[in-house]
């Protein structure tokens, strides 16, 4: 097949969870198929990472993106009454650069990752498009609002709004439409609008660690963990949230815990915690796995939350024991008291890490993630239904047998 790949962020390095769907998604199809992409970046040296693509695509367009070129397209989204996500990812010379691609270009599918990228495909589209929404932002912008005061609730609750009539109408339009978890899938559920696919995430298992840990992790233990980029409003919010009502209730029982936020670009509101007796903010680190195997727990305290957390996964994989609040843990189908520790008040959540740290018997129940992860979250077969879903898009008298298809769960 000759694919057309939109993506809003440059899939490489797959380094946080967005870039790390999109990259393993291209790199299937890169592996399979003649694929042209076109993606956005934030920075000049972002950008050049796209050296780490150039053996998985035919052809690669990476434009970065100015703060200029942000703030008039968010200009432009609030005249024209669309969403402001659309405006703050929208570029003249990105649409050339399409249009020009769909004029001398023949594509048997066109797949767009991220729903914000489909403003660069005209309605009907010149070739069957599949959308892979990954999330429903729509309703990650409703749960901003929820946490958030005037002004910034206002526009959020118009995000999402606008967001939410800007989806239907890409379901409505799209030839498959995908999402990750059920959860999700409900989200976009209505009589007017096709079956949406369910096609989740993979996650690699860590390579097995002969030597100990090094001495800046033994200087840490013992130390629960959070991992994500700390400049995201949900992964913020999480770990301040963390600090202030369940940290200090685990610390009475154990003075000697530290609470470790390992990730890139720490907002102002992240690096503060720091001041806090026993939180480290490291910033960026070279290897996540690191701080994962010397780590006593990981802790997802998530508020705000939508489709799959990665870092669960990841947590899983490496055998860790994992504390939750319920929405991560039901979108990736896990059990409460078997693949992890579910918590949603700072009582459960302090009773469940206490629990962790005081039983040896409860804390080695849960080196049974990597299994977990190894029967539910295959890379290799999830992108199998990815592949499918397009051949039949490209063409759908294809004969594909019906029992793959049914593999990616319909909703």
């Amino acid at each position: 097949m000759r694919i057309l790949f939109l993506a809003h962020r440059i899939p490489y390095p797959p380094d946080k969870g967005e870039k790390i769907r999109a990259y393993h998604e291209l790199k299937f199809l890169g592996g399979r198929h003649s694929v042209d992409l076109f993606c956005f970046a934030d920075s000049r040296a972002e950008a050049e990472q796209e050296r780490g693509l150039r053996g998985l695509c035919r052809s690669i367009y990476v434009e970065t993106r100015g703060k200029s070129t942000v703030a008039a397209g968010a200009v432009r989204s609030i005249l024209r009454g669309e969403p402001l996500s659309c405006g703050c990812f929208f570029s003249h010379r990105f649409k050339d650069k399409i249009d020009q691609a769909l004029a001398t270009e023949t594509y048997d599918v066109i797949f767009v990752f991220c729903s914000i990228m489909a403003q660069y495909i005209p309605l009907p589209a010149p070739a069957p498009m599949v959308m892979d929404f990954v999330d429903v932002d729509s309703a990650k912008w409703a749960q901003y609002a929820e946490r958030s005061r005037l002004p910034l609730s206002w526009l959020f609750k118009r995000e999402a709004r606008e967001l939410a009539r800007y989806e239907k109408k890409l379901v409505c339009a799209s030839s498959s439409t995908i999402v990750t978890t059920v959860q999700e899938a409900r989200l976009l559920h209505g009589d007017e609008i096709p079956p949406v696919k369910v096609i989740g995430n993979g996650v690699e298992l860590p390579t097995a660690r002969a030597e100990g840990p090094p001495p800046y992790i033994l200087a840490l233990q013992p130390y629960v963990l959070f991992v994500g980029t700390m400049n995201y409003l949900p992964n913020v919010d999480a770990v301040e949230y963390f600090a202030k009502d369940i940290f200090p209730r685990v610390r009475h029982r154990h003075p000697e815990l530290k609470f470790v936020i390992a990730g890139r670009d720490p907002s102002r509101r992240v690096r503060r915690l720091a001041r806090q007796v026993g939180i480290v903010v490291t910033g960026g680190v070279p290897e996540v796995n690191t701080y994962l195997a010397g780590s006593r727990a990981v802790v997802a305290p998530f508020r705000i939350a939508q489709g799959i957390q990665n870092k669960l996964l990841e947590a899983l994989a490496a055998g860790k024991p994992v504390v939750s609040s319920s929405g991560p843990a039901a979108a990736i189908g896990a059990a409460h008291g078997t693949d992890l520790l579910v918590a949603d008040t700072p009582a459960e959540f302090a009773s469940a890490i206490v629990s962790v740290l005081e039983d040896p018997e409860l804390y080695f129940r849960f080196n049974c993630g990597p299994e977990f992860v190894r029967r539910n979250f295959s890379w290799c077969e999830k992108l199998d239904k990815l592949e499918l879903l397009l051949q039949r898009a490209a063409n759908p008298h294809l004969r594909i047998e019906q029992e793959a298809l049914d593999r990616a769960e319909a909703f």
